[in-house]
């Protein structure tokens, strides 16, 4: 465990930026708080839930798998030193639960090559970024407990830094981090994390939820009042950080020559699970809305929830973007209701 006083931060993200390239919170000009690569003169440690995950530096929205040049193919494989600074710990969450999800049955090598170049690092969260975080009801947060280099704890004019990993380590063995009594520290980052749980919301619905759906007793027609109000935009895939779907395209760029794509998709779009032959199993928006919360809540592979609850996170995105509010919290709420 080592101490960093506040005043001291910003220079220490200088250092670490000749190794790597941090991606942190930042203001816009607009007065948006952006996860984007650091800059002194941007950067904020103001900041709540960042508005995406950092699924994407791991995931890309659209990445080039293949390409195909003088006839031969070539794997596209891309990885470099990213450090991600100031993370929250559902974010870390969806991270682990994608990973495991990536690498399960077999190791995908695109993600595979842009994990291994990361380095986590969260900013604890002393209590709920917004009304609708419920990161305690499904076990993946306000605190990190793995899956983490280096996780800071505010505790007023300084951070006490936790590493877990041996990068971690050696980013704090010197410089300004300063020593500190382990056991001292100890009980501070205890009193931290219980005073950041008590003042999370716990969501009960939730759990009344997921029991429903596994004894198989949730009505049909709170299915079909959300499909009625889907408008099908995809932002709740693309805004969680434990989606996973993606699509694989192929395009000709010139004669002989070509590329193979993976882009982002999401189950609640209607071509997502339509077969060759033309039928489609989810043919309607309540079918495909029923499946993508049932996938969430209750069918998931236990190693893949990594020791969570389920496969939500608990960060709220969904319900903070969905234009026609059908986020994870309306749907436990109408279903425990019901």
């Amino acid at each position: 465990m080592k101490i960093l006083a506040k005043k001291d931060l910003l220079n220490v993200l200088k250092n670490w930026s000749d190794s790597y390239d941090i991606f942190a919170p930042g203001i816009k000009e607009t007065g948006d708080i952006i996860f984007d690569r650091f800059d002194e003169n941007t950067f904020t440690l103001d900041y709540g839930k960042p508005s995406l995950p950092q699924k994407s530096e791991v995931l890309p929205q659209n990445e080039v798998i293949f390409e195909l040049k003088n006839g031969e193919y070539g794997e596209v494989i891309t990885g470099n030193g990213k450090m991600l600074f100031g993370m929250r710990a559902c974010d870390v969450m969806g991270m682990r639960q994608m990973g495991s999800f990536m690498t399960r049955d077999v190791t995908d090598p695109y993600y595979k090559s842009k994990e291994e170049g990361i380095l986590k690092v969260v900013m604890a969260c002393a209590g709920p970024q917004s009304e609708t975080c419920f990161c305690t009801t499904v076990g993946s947060g306000p605190f990190a407990e793995k899956g983490f280099d280096l996780q800071f704890y505010d505790v007023g004019d300084e951070f006490l830094v936790e590493a877990e990993s041996e990068k971690g380590k050696k980013l704090i063995a010197d410089g300004p981090f300063g020593e500190v009594d382990d056991a001292e520290a100890g009980i501070r980052i205890e009193e931290f994390k219980t005073n950041a749980s008590v003042s999370m919301e716990e969501v009960p619905a939730l759990k009344e939820a997921m029991n429903r759906l596994r004894d198989g007793s949730v009505s049909e027609e709170v299915w079909e009042y959300f499909g009625r109000k889907c408008i099908v935009c995809g932002g709740c895939a693309f805004v969680c950080p434990t989606c996973t779907c993606f699509n694989v395209s192929d395009y000709v760029t010139r004669p002989g020559e070509g590329l193979r794509t993976r882009s982002w998709d999401a189950c609640l779009f209607g071509g997502f699970t339509r077969e060759t032959s033309g039928h489609n199993p989810r043919g309607t928006q309540a079918l495909r809305l029923k499946r993508r919360h049932e996938h969430k809540l209750m069918h998931y592979n236990e190693t893949d929830i990594q020791e969570g609850l389920c496969g939500c996170v608990g960060c709220g995105r969904c319900s903070d973007y969905c234009p026609v509010h059908i986020g994870t919290l309306e749907v436990v709420k109408a279903i425990a209701e019901a």
